[in-house]
């Protein structure tokens, strides 16, 4: 989730931009942001937030209200707001303090946060190598971790995603990443150096039960724990489980702040957290609809495939999820963009495909020297320790919650053959309120 720099609580948004709706400057093709993968500060010009801002001087035409917005650092990426109504000043100090306390809560970079606690207290349990004294010491090993309201709602939320996607989404999956080195595999494909070798099956084994989300569990009132696996497959001990909720505490963080912003007054708000989850409530200032471009994975930078308008059918997320490093191959075209009708076409051959693709993975578990090491790309199955071969590069989603977008963009990227209605139902029975999603996008991958 966010890395040891950038905090919200060091940024000072209490300066808020203010400008009128109808010469904002937005990013390409006047989109308030792009959803996507590798986009940051190439969308817009140095120092400018990434959502759409306020540009000096007045323009011609009919009034409108002014719009305040701001940029900070924070869940190791940045986040941007832009909203009108209300007091902008307040509302943004507001945020950037929800912002700090999600972080203080979730960051495995923090080991005072309630996840690093609750990853301190089963690496304690099972003697688990390089757990720093303080950890050891906040560590709640047999009794689970009393844990606060958010995280235990978020944590329920993250169970009830992972079974609903057969694992695809898994927020337990950190032993895996760390088996297969992926920040090492992104850094040497970005340097165009050889990819560091692939991991035995035994360690992949061995980190694949140690990345079970069943492994994630409530065991009382507000009480988690994270239970131990097998000490060892195959002469291979097993690492310590990680919970990790990175994967969708944006996605909550955005829906939060953008909650409180309407609480607050904001007649219209965007907040936008990194390039992968966004969310908005009303309009701009001047009655259009916010619009959020999906970034194509085959092209530039700052490339747009589409235009999603928000809130789409009434859903006010969008989350995007991807591969920025993209396929050891050629890319292909879209498989279904923003309008298009493809998006059921291309799950249907994905489907079909399955069977296949699951075969070829067994038989490339060990090729010597790495190969057949990333398939599609650097993407981890968490179902089978091994990377995905799905044929997709890059999927967005729209739903009625954040965290649901980020989880299905993710589980989809896996397994683009996972049924969206089914996954929205349980998610529905599991929170207890309505709930609607739909693909706004796919991307297909070269090989």
């Amino acid at each position: 989730m966010a890395g040891p720099s950038g905090s919200a609580r060091s940024a000072t948004p209490v300066s808020v931009g203010e400008g009128s709706c109808a010469n904002a400057a937005g990013l390409a093709g006047g989109t308030d942001a792009v959803a996507g993968v590798a986009v940051g500060a190439a969308a817009g010009p140095a120092g400018e937030s990434g959502v759409a801002g306020a540009s000096s001087g007045a323009t011609a035409g009919p009034a409108v209200p002014p719009m305040w917005r701001s940029s900070f650092p924070a869940m190791g990426t940045r986040v941007d707001l832009i909203g009108w109504g209300g007091n902008g000043m307040e509302i943004v100090n507001a945020l950037v303090e929800v912002v700090a306390r999600h972080e203080d809560l979730w960051s495995v970079f923090r080991v005072s946060s309630e996840v690093s606690r609750l990853n301190a207290a089963v690496a304690s349990a099972g003697g688990g190598e390089g757990v720093s004294r303080h950890l050891a010491e906040s560590a709640e090993a047999s009794a689970g971790l009393v844990v606060s309201e958010d995280t235990d709602r978020l944590l329920r939320g993250a169970l009830a995603l992972a079974e609903a996607t057969g694992g695809a989404f898994n927020p337990m999956i950190g032993p895996l990443v760390a088996a297969w080195d992926v920040k090492a595999m992104r850094a040497a494909y970005v340097a165009g150096a050889p990819l560091p070798p692939a991991p035995s099956s035994r360690v992949v084994e061995a980190a694949l039960r140690a990345s079970s989300w069943g492994l994630l569990s409530r065991v009382g009132e507000r009480r988690w724990a994270v239970g131990v696996p097998a000490e060892s497959v195959g002469g291979v001990d097993a690492p310590s489980p990680r919970l990790d909720l990175g994967g969708i505490a944006k996605g909550d963080t955005a829906d939060a702040c953008r909650d409180l912003a309407v609480s607050m007054g904001a007649r219209g708000v965007l907040v936008s957290v990194g390039t992968s989850s966004v969310s908005v409530s009303g309009t701009r200032a001047d009655g259009s609809p916010w619009r959020a471009g999906l970034r194509d994975p085959h092209g530039a930078p700052t490339a747009i495939a589409g235009v999603v308008e928000l809130p789409a059918d009434g859903m006010a997320s969008l989350s995007t999820s991807g591969d920025n490093l993209g396929p050891l191959g050629d890319a292909r075209a879209l498989c279904a963009g923003p309008v298009s009708e493809r998006v059921s076409e291309c799950v249907a051959e994905r489907a079909a495909e399955r069977a296949a693709d699951l075969r070829a993975r067994e038989t490339s578990r060990e090729t010597p020297g790495g190969g057949g090491r990333i398939f599609d790309h650097h993407i981890i199955d968490p179902r089978t320790g091994y990377p995905a071969r799905s044929g997709v590069r890059q999927v967005s989603v729209v739903a009625s919650s954040g965290v649901l977008a980020e989880a299905l963009s993710t589980a989809l990227l896996i397994d683009p053959s996972i049924d969206v209605s089914d996954v929205v139902a349980r998610w529905a029975r599991a929170t207890g309120a309505p709930a609607s999603a739909k693909v706004a996008g796919l991307a297909r991958a070269g090989r």
